[in-house]
């Protein structure tokens, strides 16, 4: 049996790659004769840079950067070719923080900015950027300031650039700015296409998730309207209800507005640029997975790009999950053989983090096994 080990990260536990690597020793510890070829997949979030520098052959540099909370990280990057690749769950991401820092009135991209500066001292060309897994509701200021952008009061002085103080912002100045930003292709990866503000936009509906509370989500929404209003101002044009503009808490307007960044789906991308086409068509199997399927999952994350693919050309899609809120219905319409769930009893969410490993190769050896019985019944 030719099998294609396909999975997304699982949040809180291990990424894609450390994934594809237990699914992947699970099964030829079952089926001695199996062959399996590891794809580990990304759609824009944490382990982007990780699933394209495999793709891609990219060498991976550290660089010290700001945090979310303007704390001094190592962030990586990666280069190949005149690109490099950015993730910005490296500098500005959710993970980063501990429960308790999570207030996206307070939290910055100016790391990702610092990256974006960095590739550029080394002449690349194109600058490839994921952009899920922010802590982020700064609308990009953050990354514009550390290229150089301020960002004024009413009374001229310059603003911290944090989610709180949107709407403060009255002028923009632009006099340091970095401007062989201009020379640069930015490709951002992101499956994400809600406006900048409003019901829809990015601190209503990403916010909460953030850590922020219903009145600093209204507070946060009110900042994202005003810098709007200010940056159609000094653009001459409104981009604020494009699509992906509310991605990472707005950083998505200002990649798209300032940077004249093009969108890709980040899925898309990946399957693209890794010739998994090519990788389904031979296996017999295709096991993909991530940390929980649910009824997002089904609107573009990895987990149904590969699926996707594989009920394309025929194939059983089988999607090990961390936990499952998809009915029956939902899934198989989209042509999953079936979903199941690595969890082994009722227990707390912490032991299921800790024990995901074990659990997760347990449950592909009991899936291999029952594969294996099937074919032979």
């Amino acid at each position: 049996m030719k099998y294609l080990v396909a999975p997304d990260k699982y949040k809180g536990s291990f990424d894609a790659l450390v994934a594809s690597e237990i699914i992947k020793e699970a099964i030829v510890e079952v089926d001695k004769s199996a062959e399996v070829f590891q794809l580990p997949l990304a759609d824009g979030g944490e382990g982007t840079l990780t699933a394209l520098s495999k793709i891609f052959g990219a060498k991976i540099e550290e660089v010290e950067v700001n945090d979310p909370l303007f704390r001094k990280i190592k962030s990586r990057i990666g280069f190949f070719e005149d690109k490099a690749i950015i993730e910005i769950a490296e500098c500005s991401g959710l993970l980063i923080l501990k429960d308790e820092e999570r207030n996206p009135l307070y939290t910055t991209t100016y790391g990702v900015g610092e990256l974006i500066k960095y590739a550029i001292s080394k002449k690349v060309k194109e600058i490839l950027i994921g952009i899920g897994g922010s802590s982020t509701n700064d609308a990009g200021t953050g990354m514009l300031n550390a290229l150089g952008m301020k960002f004024l009061d009413e009374n001229g002085e310059e603003l911290k650039p944090i989610g709180e103080n949107l709407i403060k912002i009255k002028k923009i100045d632009d006099s340091e700015f970095l401007k062989d930003v201009r020379k640069v292709k930015f490709t951002v990866l992101c499956d994400v296409t809600n406006p900048l503000y409003g019901e829809n936009g990015a601190a209503y509906v990403f916010a909460p998730q953030k850590g922020a509370d219903e009145n600093a989500v209204k507070l946060l929404d009110m900042g994202l309207r005003n810098f709007a209003n200010v940056a159609k101002e000094y653009l001459g044009k409104d981009m604020s209800l494009s699509s992906g503009a509310g991605a990472a808490g707005g950083l998505g307007f200002a990649l798209l507005a300032f940077l004249n960044a093009q969108y890709v789906s980040g899925i898309d991308y990946i399957l693209s640029a890794s010739n998994a086409e090519e990788h389904v068509k031979w296996a017999d199997i295709i096991i993909t997975g991530e940390g929980r399927f649910d009824r997002q999952s089904l609107s573009g994350k990895s987990t149904i790009g590969i699926a996707r693919l594989g009920v394309k050309l025929g194939k059983m899609v089988i999607v090990i999950s961390g936990s499952i809120d998809c009915p029956f219905e939902e899934y198989t319409k989209e042509g999953i053989t079936s979903i199941f769930s690595i969890v082994d009893m009722a227990s707390s969410l912490d032991r299921c983090l800790k024990e995901a490993p074990r659990l997760l190769k347990e449950t592909t050896k009991s899936i291999v096994n029952l594969i294996l019985r099937a074919k032979n019944f």
